[in-house]
C-alpha cells in the first residue's frame, strides 16, 4: 500500500521538480546581469540618421564590452558606415576612436547614471515577476492535472489533496527564494553608483 502511494504521488514530485529547475534557470539569468552593462544597452539603443531612416547603434553593428566595463567596442557590420558612426559618436560626447582598416570602434564611457541603473533594476523586476508567473503556471497545471486524475479515479481524493498540499508548499518557498534572489540582485545592482 505504501510504494502504491508513491506511485500515485507522482504527482508532486514532479511539479517540485520543475518548480525548483525554473528557480535554477532563473539564477543562471540573473547572474549574467550587472550594473556596467548599462553602458552597453545605451549604445545598442542611441540612434542616427542613416540614408534617410534612424538606425539603432546596436542594428549597425556589435556592442560589448569584453575587457573593461568602461570601454565599449563596436564592430561596424558595414565597414562604409565607420566614418558617420564615429562622427555620430563624437557628437553625443563620447570619446571614440579607430584605427585606420578596422571595423573596430573603440569608445570610452563613464560609470552609468543612476537612471541607467534604475532600467537594469527595472529589467530585473521583470525578470522576477516572468519566473514568478512561471512557477504559477507549473502549479497550476499540476493542479489540473491531480483535479482530472481524482475526477477519473486514478488517484484517490486523500492521495489528491496531499500532492497539493506539497505543491502550495513548495510554490510558496520557491516563489520567496525568486523574489529574494531578485531583490539581493537588484541591491547589488543599484548599490554600484
Amino acid at each position: 500500500m505504501a510504494e502504491e502511494n508513491i506511485n500515485e504521488e507522482s504527482y508532486s514530485i514532479e511539479a517540485i521538480s520543475n518548480l525548483e529547475r525554473a528557480i535554477e534557470e532563473f539564477a543562471e539569468i540573473i547572474e549574467d546581469i550587472k550594473s556596467l552593462d548599462a553602458n552597453i544597452k545605451v549604445f545598442n539603443s542611441l540612434q542616427l540618421m542613416m540614408n534617410g531612416r534612424r538606425k539603432r547603434l546596436g542594428d549597425l553593428g556589435n556592442v560589448e564590452s569584453p575587457d573593461d566595463p568602461m570601454k565599449v567596442q563596436l564592430m561596424v557590420y558595414n565597414k562604409e558606415y565607420i566614418e558617420e558612426i564615429l562622427e555620430f559618436i563624437k557628437q553625443n560626447g563620447f570619446p571614440a576612436k579607430n584605427e585606420a582598416g578596422s571595423q573596430y570602434i573603440n569608445i570610452r564611457v563613464p560609470k552609468p547614471s543612476r537612471m541607467q541603473l534604475e532600467e537594469i533594476g527595472d529589467d530585473l523586476m521583470r525578470r522576477t515577476n516572468a519566473a514568478c508567473s512561471k512557477l504559477t503556471k507549473i502549479k497550476t497545471n499540476t493542479g489540473l492535472r491531480i483535479k482530472a486524475a481524482s475526477e477519473k479515479e486514478f488517484i484517490e481524493a486523500r492521495i489528491a489533496g496531499i500532492s497539493t498540499k506539497k505543491i502550495d508548499l513548495a510554490f510558496e518557498r520557491c516563489t520567496k527564494e525568486i523574489r529574494v534572489m531578485g531583490l539581493i540582485k537588484r541591491k547589488k545592482i543599484l548599490k554600484l553608483l
